[in-house]
């Protein structure tokens, strides 16, 4: 079939649930993405799902190494933390060694209201009703743990974060503060008044282990060092849903209430741009590859996408297309299954893959051949696609009436009535279904490309240019149609090259020429 010949380079999951953590493997080569109870693992290269692991009621996981072991760490909401090994199968897929190497359970009495890990899974620390958080170290030798208790927090802390090299750990809590411990010597450093907390965004290390960034209201946040010194406050102009530092240098991305991803560059002062939202459900959680090259984005309709981040990012004042700025409008790939059976998706050039969604009208002037003794025909389309039950495909309904045109040399003569007729003409109406895809591979601009195939019925006779009862020429002919079709958008207007076999008319080549029109879309 020959929409299918269309290259697709981008890939995107779409799985039955909704996505809660995203996160890269070291080497950049495998990612994993969770529901609320299954860890899932896929492959960059190929997007094949490799394994899966089942971890009850999961908060958080990270990928870290052990030598040369790649490893994965989790934590539950209840506390449970553990390590799993990921190796290779004889069939090339990875898999996760189906007991942890190491695990540590650090429930207690109390109800656990915050809960991580650090980088190199060395620290563990759990905040608890009364205020107090218990760190854990990892005693690797004897695959146990001793924690030490740290009190300082007069409300309930809602967020706990370690620094990139483990020195530090920062607790947020609900009466605004936050305070920083160094892990080393169990001892609070630096305490912080009148943090922002109704969007309970925490506070966290950037990259350079030395800075601290804070939410300072809904729409701006702050930068501070280990001192206390506030060293730059930013206004987003826009409401914050979430904040996440890079992997590397001192930047970092705001979500934004509209799941815009804003990237930032603290050390210039300059905001870089952003990525518009490619989904018509919440971002509900996104991840920098190593280099901060590719990002993957998740979403509450089970959608995520991998892009390069170069392709999406759009700088300051750049409108993202039409399509992106409407919650109407969006690239949900649809794939069958239950958990764990999420299929490689359909996307174009780098990740910069859209369609269209909705229902849309298409009216078009067409000009075909026509069987001998008739050169041409020339009539209109009035097409209805539907994009909503499987996008990037559609299907529909078209509708074409026609007028073919003789030779100028046309051989036959007619007598009605003992009445001679002038030449007559061919008149024709079809009907057919399409079935094709539609996609737009380029994120700055409208232009579209679709593929179909289609099938149908028609009805054929000669026409003495007359109207009434006198007006056909002969009895009609009944045919039966099916073709294929290539089209090319840009905005409203459409270009369609067509070939088709008819039971009667045989083989036809058509061009189309028209405009498309969304039905129900608000101007």
């Amino acid at each position: 079939m020959l929409f299918f010949t269309f290259p697709v380079f981008s890939q995107v999951v779409k799985t039955p649930f909704p996505v809660t953590n995203l996160a890269w493997s070291k080497n950049d080569e495998f990612f994993a993405f969770t529901e609320e109870n299954t860890v899932f693992l896929r492959s960059c290269s190929n997007y094949e799902l490799s394994d899966t692991l089942g971890i009850k009621n999961i908060d958080k996981i990270m990928f870290s190494t052990e030598g040369k072991h790649q490893i994965l760490l989790a934590i539950t909401k209840d506390g449970y933390f553990s390590v799993w090994n990921i190796d290779s199968a004889e069939d090339g897929f990875l898999k996760f060694n189906k007991e942890p190497y190491f695990k540590l359970d650090c429930k207690n009495e109390s109800e656990i209201k915050a809960v991580t890990f650090s980088k190199n899974s060395d620290y563990v620390a759990v905040a608890s009703d009364d205020n107090s958080i218990k760190l854990f170290f990892k005693l690797r030798f004897t695959k146990d743990a001793i924690f030490k208790e740290l009190k300082g927090h007069d409300s309930e802390i809602y967020s706990l974060n370690f620094s990139k090299n483990e020195n530090f750990l920062a607790s947020t809590a609900k009466d605004g503060t936050a305070i920083i411990w160094n892990c080393n010597s169990l001892s609070e450093i630096l305490k912080l008044s009148e943090i922002y907390t109704q969007t309970e965004i925490p506070v966290q290390f950037l990259a350079d282990n030395s800075s601290i960034i804070a939410p300072e209201n809904e729409t701006s946040f702050c930068i501070y060092n280990l001192e206390g010194e506030k060293l730059l406050s930013i206004d987003t102009l826009h409401k914050i849903k979430g904040i996440k530092p890079l992997n590397k240098e001192n930047k970092i991305a705001i979500v934004t209430e509209n799941d815009e991803i804003e990237l930032y560059d603290l050390s210039k002062e300059k905001w870089l741009g952003y990525i518009p939202s490619y989904d018509f459900s919440p971002l509900t959680d996104f991840e920098f590859n190593p280099d901060n090259s590719r990002i993957l984005i998740g979403y509450e309709s089970g959608s995520i996408f991998e892009f390069f981040v170069k392709d999406v990012l759009l700088s300051p004042g750049q409108k993202p297309p039409k399509k992106f700025r409407s919650a109407e409008n969006y690239g949900e790939l649809n794939s069958k299954g239950g958990t764990g059976s999420s299929s490689r998706g359909w996307g174009i050039t780098n990740g910069t893959f859209k369609t269209r969604h909705g229902k849309y009208l298409c009216i078009s002037l067409n000009l075909r051949s026509a069987p001998s003794p008739y050169n041409l025909s020339a009539g209109f389309s009035t097409e209805f696609l539907t994009y909503d039950l499987l996008p990037p495909f559609y299907t529909g309904i078209c509708v074409s009436p026609y007028i073919g045109f003789p030779e100028s040399n046309y051989p036959y003569k007619y007598t009605k009535n003992s009445t001679s007729l002038e030449t007559p003409l061919l008149a024709g109406l079809d009907l057919c279904a399409p079935f094709g895809i539609f996609i737009m591979p380029f994120v700055n601009n409208e232009i579209g490309f679709s593929a179909e195939i289609f099938a149908g019925t028609g009805v054929c006779l000669l026409w003495n240019r007359n109207f009434g009862a006198e007006s056909a020429a002969s009895k009609p002919f009944i045919s039966f149609n099916f073709g294929t079709k290539l089209g090319i958008n840009w905005k409203y207007f459409l270009l369609n090259v067509a070939a088709q076999w008819n039971s009667v008319q045989k083989i036809m080549i058509s061009t189309e020429l028209g405009a498309n029109f969304k039905i129900g879309e608000k101007k």
